[in-house]
């Protein structure tokens, strides 16, 4: 999504004096930060927004070829009293988003803190951000979003619309394929298992079972879709990590993205280390590590795909 931000001259001193004073990014004191919500899918102020900005409120939108998963957390500034959309925040390609709100008055509001959980293979970048400020209706400038990149400060007289593009590039072209099971025990205690790889034609196929001893969920994924190696991101260091990527079922329901990240690093695996890292519907249910037990084995030969069937 391109914007282009008209920059609105005042139309008299006594407004611009005014706006100058309401909008001091300078306050005196700064509050304890306080804690991120937990794990949130729906956005602050409603679930898709148009692009317009609006005092009070700092809004995403996300441009390019894949969605994103953003955390966007607050820290308090003299008091104020906003609220965010939180962790794990999903926004879809060619939509906005509203994901923090405060209506704190002049020094009064919320430094809001926005970051991406880019998936793999995905390179993230701003590209586009207008800002609006002063008493209502508000003046829009262009200049501010370059001031203090890391957060953006929020209050009545304060808004933001921010645009992030994201370009996947799928994985680089591999013909091998994977078989694992075993388990982690830290922070949820899950077991795991199955099959993925790459033919020779070129597409991807695999069947990924995962349950969480933790809650009870079993995870289950009936056909790979995507498999290589990660080019960015946990265990994208190692040339023998791959990926794979579904479409997975939640205890029998529902279609939610599925992503295994593994990495063989030999026999026998207990003594050396094979490594996990497990992210389902942009929850990561796994962060990087080495496994509890069980085996990881890449093997080097390309092979006839199996037919998965679902029952």
């Amino acid at each position: 999504m391109r914007m282009n931000p008209k920059v609105v001259l005042v139309a008299s001193a006594g407004l611009a004096v005014a706006f100058l004073a309401a909008c001091s990014d300078s306050p005196t004191s700064v509050q304890p930060r306080v804690q991120p919500m937990g794990p949130s899918f729906v956005a602050v102020g409603g679930d898709v927004t148009t692009s317009t900005p609006e005092l009070g409120k700092v809004k995403v939108c996300k441009a390019g070829n894949v969605g994103g998963s953003f955390d966007v957390t607050r820290t308090a500034v003299n008091g104020g009293t906003g609220t965010v959309s939180g962790l794990n925040t999903l926004i879809a390609t060619a939509q906005c988003k509203t994901v923090a709100d405060d209506n704190g008055p002049n020094g009064v509001g919320s430094d809001v803190f926005i970051s991406e959980d880019a998936s793999a293979n995905t390179v993230s970048s701003v590209t586009g951000c207008v800002f609006i400020g002063g008493p209502p209706p508000g003046v829009i400038e262009a200049a501010p979003c370059a001031f203090n990149p890391t957060s953006r400060f929020v209050n009545q007289f304060h808004g933001y619309v921010i645009t992030y593009t994201n370009t996947f590039t799928p994985p680089p072209d591999v013909c091998d394929f994977s078989t694992f099971g075993g388990f982690v025990l830290l922070p949820n205690n899950i077991s795991y298992g199955g099959n993925a790889g790459r033919v020779d034609g070129g597409f991807a196929y695999g069947d990924l079972n995962f349950v969480n001893h933790t809650n009870g969920d079993h995870i289950h994924v009936w056909n790979v879709t995507d498999y290589g190696h990660p080019d960015t991101g946990p265990l994208s260091g190692d040339e023998d990590s791959r990926l794979a990527f579904g479409l997975g079922e939640i205890n029998g329901a529902g279609s939610f993205p599925v992503e295994f990240r593994f990495l063989d690093s030999g026999e026998p695996a207990k003594k050396l280390g094979d490594k996990v890292y497990l992210i389902v519907n942009g929850v990561v249910l796994i962060p990087e590590q080495e496994v509890d037990g069980g085996n990881i084995q890449l093997h080097a030969n390309c092979k006839k795909a199996p037919k998965a069937e679902k029952h």
